[in-house]
């Protein structure tokens, strides 16, 4: 009975370390979503395995032997005579899973150390690129800003130099009209003259005919 006893307990310990396990895993501590299963976890579900298989065997001899007898009333069983210790192959198993259990939590809290490190990155680069996006916006609207003012100016460069083309233009066009007044002028002075001319001598014949008609 106290053999009974014992593997009960370990049933019920084991089966709690698996029900801690699949708790861990479903909160996202041993495996989170979207990480590679650890090697550790599998060694663990192995080990797992391995004492049910092995918990199952005992407690099968446990029973055969309760059936045949073998272990009588009075006789101690191998529990009693070591003091009612777990034997020594099951504490080392127990150790070995313990430790299995342990790294693979360590492991699962790593991977949630990881993609915090990797959101942390990934938050940081994201800020540098919204910096840099910005101080791209804040020179485009500078560079923006200095080619309306550029094209202002050429427009103004432009209306300029239309403005002295039509001065040169308006300006030859004086100077021809400004010779073609001299030149008149010339014609009005030889006019006068030849003017003056004729009535010099239109009075001498006045005076020539007054003597002939005398």
């Amino acid at each position: 009975m106290i053999t009974v006893f014992v593997l009960f307990l370990q049933e019920v310990s084991w089966r709690s370390r698996i029900a801690n396990l699949q708790k861990s895993d479903l909160l996202g501590l041993t495996h989170p979503p979207g990480a590679p299963r650890p090697a550790d976890r599998r060694d663990a579900e192995d080990s797992i395995d391995f004492e049910e298989r092995a918990m199952e065997r005992r407690r099968a001899r446990a029973r055969r032997r309760e059936r045949l007898g073998e272990l009588g009333d009075n006789e101690p069983s191998a529990e009693e005579r070591s003091g009612g210790q777990v034997p020594q192959t099951d504490r080392y198993t127990s150790i070995r899973s313990n430790l299995a259990l342990n790294d693979c939590v360590m492991a699962g809290g790593s991977g949630v150390k990881n993609y915090k490190k990797l959101f942390e990155d990934l938050s940081r680069e994201n800020s540098q690129l919204q910096s840099q996006l910005q101080e791209t916006q804040r020179t485009v609207s500078v560079t923006r800003i200095e080619l309306e003012k550029a094209t202002q100016r050429q427009e103004r460069f432009s209306d300029c130099t239309a403005l002295l083309e039509l001065e040169k233009k308006e300006r030859v066009v004086l100077e021809r009209r400004a010779a073609e007044l001299e030149e008149e002028l010339k014609v009005l002075g030889d006019l006068k003259a030849d003017n003056q001319r004729l009535k010099d001598e239109n009075g001498a014949l006045i005076r020539v005919i007054s003597k002939l008609s005398k």
